[in-house]
């Protein structure tokens, strides 16, 4: 038998190269490579951290991080400090003395100092020992071509300099730091920990919060052997906002935002949905956020609470500090909330949405941040150069959740800052902005300068009769409503865009309309299998409602072009409209019932269209509340002739409406519907904008009739009752 062959076994090798890998080139920002060692600091137990930047000015400068944690032994240093990748916090997640919640736990951060200088100093002392130890790093050692671990430094024993605690000094500063680049990282650090606790878990997982009282970080300028310490100038903006946002998305992955506000006298709760066929965030769990809004240039908004020049100087701020920021166990990740990060999408969606609605919504109206607390780091893992999160399903739904829910509470604050301008005598309720119709306000400006003049000429002239201060109140009182109409006339243009590109699309489908059938007649005379039968017949179901739509817009894009009015048939209209719904009844399994009270029900002459409108929108309503109610779908829409007047009682047994809203629901930009995420198609974002009731409302209104809630029959929990006068 032969000599059993030998076989070798090789295991990996590491470069001393890597060090420069895992320090300078992996950790791209100074700030981050600061925050780094005071989260070292946090992690040790120390209450005081002082960050002393020492004859910085030039390259080649020092920086000092003294603390008085725990400090360290010589064990713990070895298999520690020393140890790239060490498991300590993976094994200990929570310091020993205050029961923290540590902030990494991939064993790499402390090359943050090589990030820094060129070389590194340690003395650390335990209260239990009777020295200290010191080990001075060079990092111009870890040199390409050399292994890793044949360069070693020497371990001191040298005299304590305090009870317990450890100091870093860097040494050879690769960077000049300037008083405004110390500034800078000075409030990067203010802001590392987290402004406030959010969830009752933020307080039993004892995370890092800025007021802690047992945390504190000195940062000092030190020049000519003078210190001269930063102080926190930052003003606290909070209890100034126009606005609140509070949303979480709880243990069973659902999502809710509550928008309040004093001044405008909103505190309303809505669910925020993830997608229309899966309400649930199944990615998150436990996450919060808590975001304060502003409007600028208009502190009539605000009541008492601040004045025009101090909403100037939280303007300024915003250029700064303004976005959203996120902390993740306590502590905040970059680059989320700086100024250029748009990690929301907010800033991208308001540049995409001229037209649709003045009320501002970009990153320098918020202050915010966003709490998820992940311990082990299972669902939202920091990159390893702690600049930023592993992009995943879980980030993708955070920043989809935060960024529907910010659209949702602005449609409140949009709805309320509307019926704030009809009732109050100011001139200009809305944020200036780019976006508006310059030549429209040009030529208000204009008209309100005459009427200024001419008030003045009447002023001089007591006696004229040409001009009155009536006359002067009433101009201005008509400037205000056409304000107003032009606001909707921006949401109402981009509507109209959407019927053009409606009407083209359903003329260019007609002619599909018949090779689609005839192809689909073809396969039905062949032998099929019974599945290719049944998926046959499908798509045949697919197409029926297909066409059935695009004859209904068809139809109704034809009939406005004929702007002649007829009396309309109530029941004919409701009979035509069933027939177009048909095929979406049976997919959404909801049972439509009509019942007739009299068959004369004939409206004064309208646009047919206009029926078509209100139907639709009373639909589709109805279609949400009975999907967001879960239950299986009725509809019952009652025809008749009540004195004067027709009616019709729309009813559904959906989720309902609550009583304080019943009032709110014909006002524009109110809306129960989730808004479409940030990418969805521009049709689907036009969905739930709260404009669908108000254009019902004006409808009706513009032939004097009314429309409002009503008490509903048994067994419905929605009513709206649509009266119009009889045609004679």
């Amino acid at each position: 038998m032969d000599a059993q062959k030998e076989i070798k076994k090789v295991g990996f090798t590491v470069d001393a190269g890597l060090i420069q890998r895992l320090g300078y080139e992996l950790v791209g920002r100074a700030e981050t490579a600061v925050s780094e060692l005071i989260k070292n600091s946090y992690d040790a137990d120390a209450t005081v951290v002082d960050v002393d930047f020492i004859d910085s000015n030039e390259i080649g400068g020092k920086l000092f991080i003294s603390d008085n944690g725990a400090g360290m032994s010589e064990s713990q240093l070895i298999n520690g400090f020393m140890r790239i990748s060490s498991t300590d916090k993976v094994h200990n997640p929570t310091s020993a003395r205050l029961h923290r919640t540590k902030a990494g736990k991939k064993g790499i951060g402390r090359f943050a100092a090589q990030r820094l200088g060129e070389k590194l100093v340690i003395v650390t002392q335990t209260k239990e020992s009777k020295s200290a130890i010191r080990i001075e790093i060079d990092w111009n050692e870890y040199s390409i071509d050399r292994d890793l671990t044949s360069i070693t430094f020497p371990i001191e024993t040298v005299q304590k300099e305090k009870s317990e605690g450890t100091v870093i000094e860097i040494h050879s500063l690769r960077e000049r730091w300037t008083e405004a680049a110390i500034k800078r990282i000075y409030r990067y650090v203010l802001d590392l920990f987290q402004p406030d606790y959010l969830s009752e878990r933020s307080k039993i997982d004892s995370i890092a919060v800025q007021n802690e009282e047992s945390f504190k970080v000195n940062f000092n300028l030190v020049f000519n052997d003078k210190k001269y310490p930063f102080l926190n100038d930052q003003i606290s903006v909070f209890d100034k906002s126009l606005a609140v946002f509070e949303g979480y998305i709880n243990k069973e992955h659902c999502g809710l935002v509550n928008v309040k506000s004093d001044s405008l006298h909103i505190n309303d709760i809505l669910e925020i949905e993830h997608k229309e066929d899966d309400n649930k965030f199944s990615a998150l769990s436990d996450v919060y956020f808590k975001i304060h809004y502003f409007i600028y240039d208009r502190p009539q908004y605000y009541g008492d609470k601040l004045s025009g020049l101090e909403l100037k100087k939280i303007q300024e701020l915003s250029k700064t500090i303004g976005g959203v920021r996120l902390y993740r166990n306590g502590f905040r990740v970059l680059p989320y909330g700086e100024p250029k990060d748009d990690w929301t999408n907010i800033d991208k969606r308001w540049s995409t949405e001229s037209g649709k609605t003045n009320i501002p919504l970009n990153n320098q109206n918020l202050f915010g941040f966003v709490e998820i607390i992940d311990p082990t780091g299972d669902i939202f893992e920091e990159t390893a150069s702690r600049e930023g999160l592993i992009e995943n399903e879980a980030f993708h739904q955070l920043s989809d959740f935060i960024n529907k829910s910010l659209i949702a509470v602005r449609g409140r604050i949009a709805e309320k800052i509307k019926c704030f301008k009809g009732s109050q005598n100011n001139d200009d309720f809305t944020q200036n902005s780019e976006k508006k119709e310059q030549t429209t306000l040009e030529m208000f400006e204009k008209l309100k300068k005459i009427l200024d003049y001419k008030s003045d000429q009447n002023t001089e002239k007591q006696n004229s009769e040409q001009f009155s201060e009536n006359d002067r109140e009433e101009g201005l009182e008509i400037i205000k409503k056409l304000e107003n109409l032009i606001e909707e006339a921006g949401m109402l243009r981009v509507l109209a865009g959407l019927g053009l590109t409606i009407g083209e699309f359903t003329h260019e489908m007609k002619q599909f309309h018949s090779s689609v059938y005839g192809y689909i007649s073809k396969l039905n005379q062949m032998q099929l299998a019974v599945e290719v039968q049944s998926q046959l017949d499908g798509i045949k179901t697919d197409f029926d409602n297909l066409f059935s739509y695009t004859e209904y817009f068809g139809t109704t894009i034809s009939q406005n072009i004929n702007r002649k009015k007829s009396p309309i048939d109530l029941l004919a209209t409701l009979d035509r409209f069933c027939n177009i719904i048909k095929n979406d009844l049976e997919k959404n399994q909801i049972e439509l019932q009509i019942t007739a009270f009299d068959f004369d029900a004939i409206t004064i002459p309208m646009h047919s269209s206009e029926w078509n409108s209100i139907l639709y929108n009373l639909y589709t309503n109805s279609r949400k509340a009975i999907k967001r109610a879960k239950v299986a779908g009725k509809i019952l829409v009652e025809v008749g002739v009540e004195n004067e007047d027709t009616f019709i009682n729309f009813h559904d047994n959906g989720d309902g409406i609550p009583k304080e809203n019943e009032h709110r629901i014909f006002n524009a930009f109110f809306s129960t519907s989730t808004p479409a995420s940030f990418d969805a198609p521009n049709e689907e974002q036009l969905i739930g904008t709260g404009l669908g009731l108000k254009i019902v409302k004006d409808i009706v209104v513009s032939y004097k009739g009314n429309v409002c809630v009503v008490s509903p029959n048994q067994g419905y929990s929605t009513c709206l009752k649509i009266t119009i006068s009889k045609n004679k």
